[in-house]
């Protein structure tokens, strides 16, 4: 006979929004978790991997939990209940937290949001809690569940859909809104309404709402109004987690949250289309979503899903009066959800005289927009799919149009590997140039299209966000990049005559005061930085010993500038050939360079594709010296493994590795990333370390240094494709 064996329970239906949480918490539990989904995708039981799948309910099965989406007629359920007892996921998890600190959001709109605003609150001020959330978080910056912590609070997104809400008696409760929904089990909005005026008289510390309700002996707080949903939802979180804590959360904690999915989620951005995703399926929801989309002044295409036909009846003519301020109206089918249908898509057709239906709104229409374009995909059921195979098809359309101009691009790749942290999302588009000319053709249909570009050379000085990078990421790998010559041999690679003319009539002088003779060395943009310095050894040409042990290309460390000690490659160099944003062939010369301590605003709209830079007569015995004992002192000093160098910019007239090591943060560490125990200013991703972890650290070291000694360092390291002032 089986000993201490860990409680068995059987999800079924385990793949929905409302049973995902659940099956995450119960695993942090200890519980052993089991479970089936008809309706789960690949990708979803690869994100569920912690639950046992299978069909049938295991022997020795404690409970059965089923989500509202599973009917009495399941054959799976039935099944189930000659095995075990079984009951709806609310009340189960009603009986799990009845001991528990519980919070409690709910409310007709918002709930998912709110939740996932406080469960970052918490994250970013390191404070434990446990939680089931009821949506995906963008980016997957956190879990949907987390059960790990013991005495802390639990925050549960609160369901009364399926009237299992009567079962909760929070001791804190946050009612956001009280719009009728849910129409087939509520019959009015008196009876809706009513359900949450019970459950703020069963809460027993706190209701937190904007609304008035009788309460036995809990304290009521305010919500402030704000002009959206969204902001809305995070003032609400704001109030119940300084009520939960003590703290209050900031404006960066505000600014950092990622969001949720399907809650005007960005499919795609580039200067002239976005795309969203979003889960409006009321008649309010609706009017926000439009009101705010409204307000961006761009050309508006909405594509609707209706869900459920109880719902479409019931505020049909909301929807209609809604729908009927877009200019450009696609219906998509409507989502059953399990009813029996009376009321469909073609009732809403027939009301909207300018909508057409979906597959009707094509992505190869939307290569070029002739203005600035919203695409709105709306809607609960299986439009976000939709909307992510539309987003999938127009990136193909844009690959062929470019591929009709000779220039080759791959689509949706991987970057995890681009930066030498290891850490990184994917790029919609990453191009190779093979030439001058296909560069030149990339970057004026990018401008086009708008899609923005972004070098990427060795990613040593880089760090990428998890998510996808929404434009053309330009890798300068071929073997017409990867060139060093030296002194008159120096010409443009696979430019015409008239370029190489135009770049040899730059006048290269020497100033009267040199001691030795002045070399002059042309390096391609992709080569390795290491292989510019053995060739210049190889050669005799010194004076860019310096550079030695900085990884990544001659190209990127063009880009921001790149060296030691107080000198960077842009103080050897004497011209830079680069492409600007206009496509055209740029011959800088050294006095031209606006840059500074690791920073160079003079390419950041543009390509580098080569560089002169100037040595001076030595011998490959002397080179080899130097490096040698610049590459000792270096080892002795900075740490190896997933690392981008020094992180922080040095301070004027202070080392910022000093400044971290007086605040004890050797060691320090936020999931897989911590700083290193040989050299303060280093960062390290120990393995499977996360973009949030790495910000969340930062502002960590930011603020620990600032409070000590009211310095705010500046990260030297770049984040691909945003600002640090997103984040910091």
């Amino acid at each position: 006979m089986e000993t201490n064996k860990p409680p068995y329970v059987y999800l079924l239906g385990v793949g929905g929004m409302g049973m995902a949480p659940l099956a995450r918490f119960l695993v942090d539990k200890g519980y052993a978790v089991f479970g089936w989904d008809d309706f789960a995708t690949e990708e979803r039981r690869k994100q569920l991997s912690f639950v046992r799948w299978q069909k049938t309910v295991p022997v020795g099965c404690d409970v059965c939990i089923y989500s509202s989406a599973v009917d009495e007629g399941n054959a799976l359920r039935r099944a189930a209940q000659s095995v075990c007892s079984c009951m709806p996921r609310g009340t189960f998890i009603a009986q799990v937290l009845k001991n528990e600190r519980l919070c409690a959001i709910c409310g007709s709109h918002g709930k998912s949001t709110t939740i996932a605003y406080l469960i970052h609150f918490f994250r970013q001020h390191d404070i434990p809690v446990n939680y089931l959330g009821g949506a995906e978080f963008q980016g997957n910056a956190y879990e949907v569940g987390c059960g790990k912590y013991e005495n802390v609070w639990t925050l549960l997104e609160l369901d009364e859909s399926d009237g299992t809400i009567e079962d909760f008696s929070p001791d804190v409760t946050v009612i956001l809104n009280t719009d009728w929904d849910h129409p087939r089990r509520y019959q009015t909005a008196e009876a809706y309404r009513k359900v949450f005026e019970n459950l703020a008289l069963r809460t027993k510390k706190c209701v937190i709402s904007n609304e008035n309700f009788p309460l036995f002996h809990a304290e009521r707080l305010q919500i402030p109004s704000a002009s959206t949903f969204l902001e809305f939802d995070a003032t609400a979180a704001g109030v119940a987690f300084c009520y939960l804590t003590g703290q209050t959360a900031t404006a960066s904690d505000i600014a950092s949250f990622q969001g949720v999915k399907r809650r005007q989620e960005v499919l795609l951005q580039t200067s002239h289309l976005k795309v969203l995703s979003d889960y409006a399926h009321h008649p309010s929801e609706l009017k926000e979503l439009l009101w705010v989309l409204e307000e961006e002044k761009t050309d508006l295409v909405v594509a609707f899903e209706p869900h459920r036909a109880s719902r479409l009846k019931c505020y049909f003519d909301g929807f209609v009066r809604e729908l009927k301020r877009c200019p450009k109206v696609y219906i998509h089918p409507l989502y059953e959800a399990f009813e029996a249908v009376d009321c469909n898509e073609k009732t809403l057709l027939d009301a909207l005289p300018n909508a057409q239906p979906s597959e009707q709104l094509k992505p190869e229409d939307y290569v070029i927009c002739e203005h600035p374009t919203t695409i709105a995909f709306v809607g609960a059921g299986k439009i976000d799919r939709y909307a992510r195979r539309w987003v999938e098809q127009w990136t193909q359309a844009v690959a062929e149009f470019f591929a009709t101009r000779g220039v080759v691009l791959e689509t949706n790749v991987s970057l995890r590997n681009a930066s030498l942290m290891g850490i990184g999302g994917s790029a919609l588009f990453v191009c190779e140039p093979r030439s001058l000319h296909e560069l030149q053709t990339l970057l004026r249909e990018c401008r086009r299209i708008g899609l923005v570009i972004f070098p990427l050379g060795g990613g040593s000085n880089v760090l990428i966000p998890e998510n996808c990078i929404d434009g053309v990421v330009v890798r300068m790998n071929e073997e017409c990049w990867n060139f060093c010559t030296f002194g008159s041999e120096a010409v443009l690679p696979n430019a015409s005559e008239e370029e190489i003319i135009n770049f040899l009539e730059v006048p290269i002088s020497r100033t009267d005061n040199e001691t030795s003779e002045v070399l002059y060395v042309h390096v391609g943009c992709g080569t390795g930085m290491q292989a510019f310095l053995d060739a210049t050894e190889a050669r005799g040409v010194g004076g860019f010993e310096f550079l030695d042990g900085i990884p990544g290309t001659v190209g990127g460390a063009l880009a921001v500038n790149a060296g030691t000690g107080g000198q960077g490659i842009l103080d050897v160099a004497e011209q830079v050939v680069w492409i600007d944003e206009n496509s055209e062939v740029r011959v800088s010369a050294h006095s031209e360079l606006n840059y500074g301590y690791r920073c160079c605003e003079t390419f950041q709209n543009g390509v580098i594709v080569s560089a002169l830079l100037k040595g001076y007569s030595s011998t490959a015995e002397v080179i080899r010296q130097r490096r040698a004992e610049l590459r000792k002192k270096r080892e002795q000093s900075q740490p190896k493994g997933k690392t981008l160098g020094c992180f922080f910019k040095n301070p004027p007239s202070c080392s910022a590795g000093q400044l971290l090591d007086q605040c004890g943060v050797k060691g320090k560490r936020v999931g897989e990333i911590f700083v290193s125990s040989q050299h303060a200013n280093f960062i390290i991703n120990n393995g499977n370390g996360r973009f949030e972890d790495v910000i969340r650290l930062v502002k960590s070291l930011r603020t620990m240094v600032h409070e000590r000694s009211g310095v705010w360092l500046e990260p030297e390291v770049r984040i691909l494709g945003k600002s640090w002032d997103e984040f910091l």
